[in-house]
């Protein structure tokens, strides 16, 4: 036995000897109460953070899904835009080879020499078809593909570049 044992078993009358104040009983009960209804507070507050958390979750997952929708949406608007703006520019640039080609045919005095230079630039302008053709194959494939389409529209500048080259040597004969 210890010693604090051996004193409380000494002087146990002074310890017993006095009774609880009145209401004890019922202030503990009603601490015990609280405490028991405290666990189901606890539960249902726990329960309700956990629906929050669910919402949030559930808000989160929605906005990701619209916004991966809205990514390759804007994509198929880019590549729609590209490729409206690239039938403009290839309507522009096929006037502007029939108009220089015209100019060319103006310039030339005898019909043999028309026929020699238009076969002429129309070879140069067959070799940038062909290769406007593969930039076209590989601009469906990746219609966003900013690189093609540029390489496209330089393909038609050259174009015209050498209908003009064609009509500065000729013209100035």
């Amino acid at each position: 036995m210890t010693v604090l044992e051996e004193k409380i078993k000494q002087n146990r009358e002074h310890y017993d000897a006095h009774e609880p104040a009145d209401g004890h009983l019922d202030r503990f009960s009603s601490l015990l109460d609280k405490e028991f209804h405290a666990d189901k507070i606890s539960k249902s507050g726990r329960l309700t953070m956990i629906k929050y958390a669910a919402g949030i979750l559930l808000l989160g997952a929605i906005a990701a899904i619209l916004m991966i929708q809205f990514i390759g949406n804007s994509s198929e608007l880019q590549a729609n835009a590209m490729d409206d703006e690239l039938l403009v520019v290839m309507d522009h640039y096929d006037r502007l080879a029939d108009q220089k080609l015209g100019e060319i045919s103006d310039c030339i005095e005898s019909d043999q020499e028309a026929i020699k230079v238009n076969e002429m630039a129309r070879a140069q302008i067959e070799k940038l078809d062909q290769d406007a053709g593969a930039l076209k194959e590989e601009l469906n494939s990746d219609a966003s593909n900013k690189r093609v389409y540029d390489a496209l529209v330089n393909n038609y500048r050259t174009r015209i570049r050498i209908l003009d080259n064609i009509i500065s040597r000729i013209c100035e004969l």
